[in-house]
C-alpha cells in the first residue's frame, strides 16, 4: 500500500523479480500512467487514497476501496508503506485479523517539526505519528536506518516489533547505463553549453530541508575563491518541476540577488532517471546540503559510481558519509562550512583516489539483495506467527 510514492513501486518490482506474486494499492491518480504498462506486477487504484493522505479529501472513499480490494485479493501478507496508509488501516484492522500487516515509512519524521505530514501544527502531526505508531495494527515494522529506529520508538513503537534493513537506493538504472554521456544523455534537457564549465550537481527535490539557497550562497563563496579560471556552474535536478513552488521563487530571488543566473543549470524538463548517473559521473563533485535526511539516497548513489561527495553533518546522512573517509561533510545550513568543503576539494587537499574508493566499498551495505532478504525473512516471520 502506498500513496505515489516510489520507493514501494521499486520494493514491488524486485519482490516480483524474486518470484513473489505483488499487488500495489495506490492512488486513482496515477490510474492511466504509462509507466505501469511496463510493470510486470498488478497495480489497483485506490480512489482519494492521496487526496485523503495530503488533506484534500477525507477518508469514506480511500477506506470503502482500499477494504473491499483487500477482501477481495486476500494477501498473505499486508505491507503498508507510511502513516497515513498505515493510519487506515488501523481503522479497520479488526476486520482484518487474518492478514497479517507490515509497516514501513519512508518520510522523515522531525520530532519538532512534523511527523505524518498531515497537519500543518507540528503538535498534531507530532501526535496523529504518535497515534498510528501505539495503535499497534501492525505485526512488525522493517525501518530503513537507525535514524527511522530511533524516530520510531521515541513515538512509542515496540522495540520487539521493529527490524532494521538500511534502505538501498534504486541503482539498477545507472549501472545498467555505464556507456551513456551527458552529451548524449541532455537531448531535450540541458544546452550543452551549459555543461562548458565544470560543474557541481545537487540531485534533490526543490524544498527548504534539502538546502537550495545554502548551497547557491556557497557557490558565489567558492567563485570568488576558487583555484579553477572559470569557477563552477551548479546543476539543479529539481528545478524543473519544483516539488514546492513558493520555496523555488525564494531559490530564484537569491540566485538573482547574488547576480549567478548564468552559473545555475536548468532542466528544460526532469532528468530521467537512467541519464543521472551520466550527470553524477560528469560533474565535479555530488553536494547533499539537507537539513536532515532519513537516509541519503542520492548520497549513496554519489559513492556506488564513485563520485567525490560533501554531504551535510546531518541524522540519516551521518549513517552514510563518514568525513575524510568516504566523503567530506560540513555543517547544515550553514553556507560558508559547504563552501570551505568544496573548496578543499578545488583546491587540492583531498586525495580523491582513495576518498572515491572507500566510498565504493562502503556503499555495499546499501545492497538492494541484502535488504530484500530481509524483508523476505521478516515475512516468514509474521506468518510462522500468524499460523
Amino acid at each position: 500500500m502506498v500513496g505515489s510514492g516510489t520507493s514501494a513501486f521499486i520494493l514491488a518490482r524486485e519482490l516480483q523479480l524474486r518470484g513473489h506474486s505483488v499487488t500495489v494499492l495506490t492512488d486513482a491518480s496515477l490510474r492511466g500512467n504509462p509507466e505501469h504498462k511496463s510493470l510486470a506486477f498488478d497495480v489497483r487504484y485506490i480512489n482519494d487514497f492521496e487526496a485523503f493522505a495530503t488533506g484534500k479529501a477525507g477518508f469514506a472513499a480511500a477506506l470503502d476501496d482500499l477494504y473491499k480490494n483487500i477482501v477481495t485479493i486476500k494477501p498473505d501478507i499486508i505491507h503498508a508503506c507510511n502513516f497515513m496508509p498505515m493510519f487506515l488501516l488501523s481503522i479497520i484492522k479488526p476486520l482484518l485479523c487474518e492478514f497479517p500487516i507490515v509497516f514501513t515509512f519512508f518520510n522523515t519524521p522531525v520530532l519538532k517539526k512534523w511527523v505524518a505530514g498531515y497537519f500543518s501544527n507540528h503538535l498534531l502531526d507530532v501526535q496523529l505519528g504518535r497515534f498510528v505508531i501505539e495503535q499497534d495494527a501492525y505485526d512488525k515494522m522493517i525501518l530503513g536506518s537507525k535514524y527511522y529506529v530511533a524516530a520510531a520508538q521515541s513515538l512509542g513503537a515496540n522495540p520487539d516489533k521493529i527490524r532494521f534493513s538500511y534502505l538501498p537506493p534504486d541503482i539498477q538504472p545507472f549501472l545498467s547505463n555505464n556507456s551513456v554521456k551527458t552529451d548524449k544523455a541532455i537531448v531535450g534537457e540541458i544546452s550543452p553549453k551549459a555543461l562548458e564549465r565544470p560543474y557541481i550537481i545537487l540531485p534533490s527535490r526543490i524544498t527548504a530541508q534539502k538546502g537550495i539557497i545554502e548551497a547557491v550562497r556557497a557557490l558565489d563563496i567558492v567563485n570568488r575563491k576558487s583555484t579553477q579560471r572559470d569557477g563552477y556552474n551548479l546543476l539543479l535536478t529539481g528545478v524543473a518541476c519544483p516539488f514546492d513552488q513558493k520555496y523555488a521563487d525564494r531559490v530564484w530571488d537569491e540566485i538573482r540577488a547574488l547576480n549567478l543566473q548564468d552559473r545555475i543549470i536548468v532542466p528544460a524538463s526532469r532528468i530521467k532517471r537512467e541519464h543521472l548517473a551520466s550527470f553524477y559521473r560528469e560533474s565535479k563533485m555530488v553536494i547533499i546540503p539537507s537539513w536532515y535526511e532519513g537516509l541519503g539516497l542520492s548520497a549513496i548513489e554519489a559513492q556506488v559510481l564513485g563520485v567525490v561527495l560533501a554531504a551535510s553533518d546531518t541524522v540519516g546522512l551521518n549513517e552514510v558519509v563518514r568525513d575524510g573517509f568516504n566523503g567530506l561533510t560540513f555543517s547544515p545550513r550553514d553556507s560558508k562550512s559547504l563552501a570551505d568543503c568544496i573548496l578543499r576539494i578545488d583546491q587540492g587537499e583531498v586525495d580523491i583516489d582513495e576518498l572515491t574508493r572507500n566510498a565504493k566499498l562502503s556503499a555495499k551495505r546499501f545492497s538492494i539483495d541484502r535488504h530484500l532478504a530481509d524483508i523476505e525473512a521478516c515475512y516468514r516471520e509474521v506468518l510462522a506467527n500468524k499460523r
